[in-house]
């Protein structure tokens, strides 16, 4: 299972620079593709920003795998995020735990930061 960081959703959802490079790992993916519940909801944030149609946007969101998130993974990310984007960690707690074998981004911080927790597809 391959869990996408909210960066990736957000990326496509508002058809910026990147869009076509994330949706092209989406489609050439050959596990299972996973969102935490986090980035489900940061996602939705910007759709609803930006007063996007809403059913479009839920059924992106329902192809893939809703991870749960838990108090351990907030108690492990206070533990790793030394003081710098807390949310990253919380999401590498949650796909860790969640036994995905890949994390994909679009954030270069975080895919230095995390390579020994978990596998990092950076794209861009």
């Amino acid at each position: 299972m391959i869990c996408l960081d909210a960066n990736v959703l957000i990326e496509i959802v508002l058809g910026r620079k990147n869009a076509e490079v994330c949706q092209a790992y989406l489609d050439s993916a050959r596990e299972d593709l996973a969102i935490t519940l986090l980035s489900l909801d940061l996602a939705m944030y910007y759709a609803e920003a930006h007063k996007l149609a809403f059913q479009p946007i839920e059924q992106f969101m329902r192809l893939f795998i809703w991870l749960p998130m838990i108090d351990a993974d907030a108690q492990w990310a206070f533990e790793h995020f030394a003081g710098k984007d807390y949310e990253d960690a919380l999401q590498v707690a949650a796909a860790s735990r969640e036994g995905c074998s890949r994390f994909v981004t679009l954030d270069r911080n975080l895919a230095k930061k995390y390579p020994k927790n978990i596998a990092i597809d950076l794209l861009a």
